[in-house]
């Protein structure tokens, strides 16, 4: 039978404590449900998000992957409270505008290295309003991000995928997200 004594019991109650603090303010770990990221991220990779850089160094910025609570809208009343992972693509005062198969963000194409097919919508041209983000998910056709319920407000933020550890051939930092088309006349 096993026995714990006091020095026991306040060990594991200190681990957890420090785990849950840990995981609550400085990183979490984080599954991919689904394809809307692909193919950056792949049903069943994991990575870690990290929260400290939004607290205390910038705000989330063009090109970063970031996972937040979707706002509460008509269209997420039933999954506001879900936390979901997609890339911020503008930032306040921004203009976004899906035309043509591409997405454009002040009127320069961004994400053609991602794009598996052409962007099948119409959107915009539509002003991000301040405080506030507009996030899509790579795979473009197969997310429901602020194309489809609006702007994400920045407080709804939890914090940036910092990198992949699952599967282990994955393992490292994202991809950089180029925030103007390369230059083919160079």
């Amino acid at each position: 039978m096993l026995q714990f004594n006091r020095e026991d019991v306040a060990t594991v109650l200190i681990t957890f404590a420090v785990s849950l603090g840990f995981r609550h303010f400085v990183a979490e770990p984080r599954f991919i449900p689904s394809l809307s990221m692909y193919p950056v991220f792949d049903v069943g990779d994991r990575l870690i998000a990290e929260k400290m850089t939004y607290r205390f160094e910038r705000d989330p910025r063009a090109g970063d992957v970031i996972i937040f609570n979707p706002p509460k809208t008509p269209k997420t009343r039933t999954v506001y409270k879900e936390v979901f992972i997609k890339r911020v693509v503008a930032v306040a005062g921004d203009v976004v505008q899906v035309k043509r198969g591409e997405l454009y963000v002040n009127g320069v194409s961004r994400g053609k290295e991602l794009k598996l097919e052409p962007i099948r919508y119409n959107y915009g041209p539509f002003t991000v309003p301040e405080d506030n983000l507009f996030v899509m998910g790579d795979n473009r056709n197969n997310s429901f991000d602020s194309h489809a319920w609006g702007p994400l407000p920045k407080e709804r933020v939890i914090g940036r995928a910092a990198f992949k550890y699952w599967p282990p051939n994955k393992i490292g930092g994202l991809p950089e997200y180029p925030l103007t088309a390369p230059d083919v006349n160079r």
